[in-house]
């Protein structure tokens, strides 16, 4: 059998409330970037909150996808007819909204909030074993009225408009804009995805379990498959949305893998939760993180939470010191997901 092949991103396009394309989303490392405003795209005027992380002048779900492919596939080089045969996975929130973009897709995710790292991790898998040479994955979600009034009702969304990962006084998440698409290939690129895991951990439809079993095994399994030690992990993007069971869930699995602290941060603190695009835009973001050499902040942080013994970054950027992060995700359900990155 041969030996594994490398993959690697070689093209990414990517939207958030924090504007278009990589270099806009670098102000995700700072304090106070924070990308939470009024919602004005639909009325909120009978929900508990009304604050999400929405991009300016966006239009459709499926044209700003359309668009994240072609950026993507564009800086990967790929012609229109290479990229005719590349096989395209999509995670998105069902078909509604994307049907003409769901007729050309080997795959759909909709696996809630672990959607696109699944994806990714698929796609990893297939290129690696040498059953395709390259794959497009995309994602995305953008605020609409339905799943905000879910969450809403729920009492999920953080009623002072502010997402506070692992503080004391967390009080929930804020949704957000996100749009992103990667080219997966064999070989060298901008990034390499080394490693990938999934689990679930049977606990409760809803909340983690509380020793954080399921994601220490998503992360665990992660590192073996990449053949490396806990040690080389110099930054973690984790999932953490600010809600209290989740976080606090997050960080004894952190604390189960890694014996040594590991710099941490949540930016969903600062361009939302973005469902099922979440995983591809965090990885994005991880991975522009540490080719700039500059770690992002855990935003809206106020009060250390004993149930939350992390090393987080607080106040400042954090210089890289590794070429190597982690990104984690989480869905209702008990379903984990961990990718690590080598890039910088």
């Amino acid at each position: 059998m041969a030996d594994p092949r490398p993959v690697s991103i070689t093209g990414l396009s990517v939207l958030s409330a924090l504007g278009r394309g990589a270099e806009a989303q670098l102000a995700a490392a700072l304090p106070g970037a924070a990308a939470f405003t009024e919602v004005q795209r639909f009325d909120t005027t009978n929900r508990r909150v009304h604050r999400a992380a929405t991009a300016a002048d966006v239009r459709s779900l499926e044209e700003e996808m359309l668009d994240a492919i072609t950026g993507a596939c564009a800086e990967a080089g790929l012609n229109a007819a290479r990229r005719a045969t590349t096989p395209l996975f999509l995670a998105v929130h069902g078909r509604a909204g994307v049907r003409g973009l769901a007729s050309r897709a080997t795959r759909i995710y909709t696996s809630a909030c672990v959607s696109a790292s699944t994806a990714v991790a698929d796609a990893a898998a297939l290129i690696r074993r040498g059953h395709a040479n390259r794959i497009v994955v995309a994602a995305g979600y953008l605020v609409e009225p339905d799943q905000y009034a879910l969450f809403d009702a729920g009492r999920a969304l953080s009623d002072d408009g502010v997402v506070r990962p692992f503080s004391l006084d967390r009080k929930g998440l804020l949704l957000g804009d996100g749009v992103a698409a990667v080219v997966l290939q064999a070989g060298e690129g901008q990034a390499e995805i080394v490693g990938w895991g999934r689990a679930g951990d049977a606990y409760h439809p809803c909340q983690p379990a509380p020793d954080g079993r399921g994601l220490a095994t998503a992360m665990t399994a992660a590192l073996r498959k990449a053949d490396l030690p806990p040690e080389v992990v110099g930054y973690i993007n984790a999932n953490a949305t600010g809600t209290s069971f989740s976080d606090s869930s997050e960080a004894a699995a952190i604390r189960r893998v890694f014996e040594a602290d590991v710099p941490v941060s949540s930016t969903k603190a600062v361009h939302g939760h973005a469902l099922e695009a979440s995983g591809l835009l965090e990885l994005v973001l991880t991975v522009l993180a540490l080719r700039a050499g500059k770690l992002p902040v855990n935003a809206g942080f106020t009060t250390a939470d004993p149930d939350c013994p992390l090393e987080l970054i607080l106040d400042a950027p954090r210089p890289a010191t590794a070429q190597y992060g982690m990104t984690l995700n989480a869905a209702f359900g008990g379903a984990d997901t961990a990718l690590l990155v080598r890039a910088g």
